[in-house]
């Protein structure tokens, strides 16, 4: 059984991740840790999750005794950036799920991967990263139609945008030198939509669209477990969702 300690446990993915290793005969959880500002501070996992209790209490940050497996991260960049360090000063796995870093806080991630397996995943779910693989194996059949338009939807209180996964989609489309200007991203912050991503491919007379609707946050808790479970048997280093999907092929 996998011990897994939840970072960012109270937030939208967080819960539905708790909830499932709960149920899980493969994974039992850790701990968990919030905001320091949540009301949900020193609630017990288990009451969070309205079933019986786990004996484990929620922190506003990681203890230092922890004994965990792995860690998850659904949070925000700072406390990310926390668990990671966290992380690699106990050589222990972790999977960021969480968005929105900058280009420093990316570059200071990569360094920090020297000290522990990292697993950077803008999104988790098996969808978006088969989208990704479409792009890639028949990007040349797109470069008779225009520079494609990329539309992502997310829920209102999304503090990143365009969102992470968009600019994942979009280093794969720019990568494959097809077009001489950058891909533009339309955003879109309205009601709880777990995620939607789009791409527009159009010429004269015709378009292609290539779509991703995600209509439950439980696919990026699903994905993510299988992710755990293939990054605890890997060596320190920087990994992605492709790294996984390439190795199972």
């Amino acid at each position: 059984m996998i011990k897994v300690y939840i970072s960012g446990v109270t937030g939208r993915v967080g819960k539905v991740l708790l909830d499932k290793m709960i149920k899980s005969k493969n994974f039992s959880v850790s701990g968990g840790s919030a905001s320091s500002n949540s009301a949900y501070i020193d609630v017990d996992l288990g009451n969070f999750n309205e079933t019986q209790s786990l004996g484990k209490k929620i922190t506003a940050s990681i203890p230092s005794n922890l004994e965990t497996d792995c860690i998850v991260d659904f949070s925000q960049p700072e406390s990310s950036l926390n668990a990671v360090k966290f992380s690699a000063e106990h050589n222990l796995p972790i999977l960021i799920g969480t968005t929105g870093f900058s280009k420093s806080e990316l570059q200071e991630i990569k360094v920090m991967s020297n000290s522990c397996p990292l697993l950077l995943a803008p999104n988790t779910s098996l969808g978006i990263n088969l989208m990704k693989d479409i792009i890639s194996k028949f990007g040349d059949g797109f470069k008779v139609f225009s520079l494609p338009v990329l539309q992502e939807k997310h829920h209102k209180d999304k503090k990143d945008s365009p969102s992470g996964t968009a600019l994942y989609l979009a280093d794969q489309l720019d990568s494959m030198d097809l077009y001489k200007e950058n891909i533009n991203i339309e955003s879109e912050r309205d009601g709880d939509a777990a995620g939607e991503h789009k791409i527009i491919f159009q010429r004269e007379y015709e378009s292609i669209e290539i779509v991703h609707k995600a209509s439950n946050r439980s696919i990026f808790a699903d994905g993510a477990l299988e992710a755990i479970k293939w990054l605890v048997l890997k060596k320190p280093g920087l990994y992605s969702m492709d790294d996984i999907y390439s190795s199972s092929n």
